[in-house]
């Protein structure tokens, strides 16, 4: 094992060390640290099986297999960043949607008070 290797090895365990306990503590929910703790798996898993890394090296057309990593490291990133843009839409619409709702709302409540204010100035 070379310097390299060590040193993938160990960030991909504390990787893996600091998202546990996010998800256990329910800082993340499970949906999302699924990505995280999968591609944390796979850099560990690569960071171990040098030859695995060669052969992805190999057909990627790598020369240098630790780059690899990285690429692994970078497309993780920018799937979890996909994920969340989604999600962040998502609430968006949801929000703008919410506020309509509670837009409407607050305009049929104040219609129900000017009509009762109406009836009473009747009676």
């Amino acid at each position: 094992m070379d310097k390299v290797q060590i040193i993938a090895i160990i960030g991909s365990i504390c990787y893996i060390l600091l998202t546990l306990p996010l998800v256990f503590r329910k800082r993340i929910r499970e949906e999302y640290a699924i990505l995280w703790l999968l591609f944390g798996g796979l850099l560990l898993f690569f960071s171990i099986w040098r030859e695995g890394l060669h052969l992805i090296s190999k057909l990627l057309g790598i020369n240098y297999p630790p780059v690899t990593l990285l690429l692994i490291l970078i497309l993780s990133l920018l799937l979890i960043l996909v994920q969340y843009s989604v999600e962040i839409s998502k609430l968006t619409q949801k929000t703008i949607e919410l506020s309509q709702e509670l837009g409407i709302t607050r305009l049929e409540l104040e219609e129900l008070k000017c009509k009762l204010k109406r009836k009473k100035k009747k009676t």
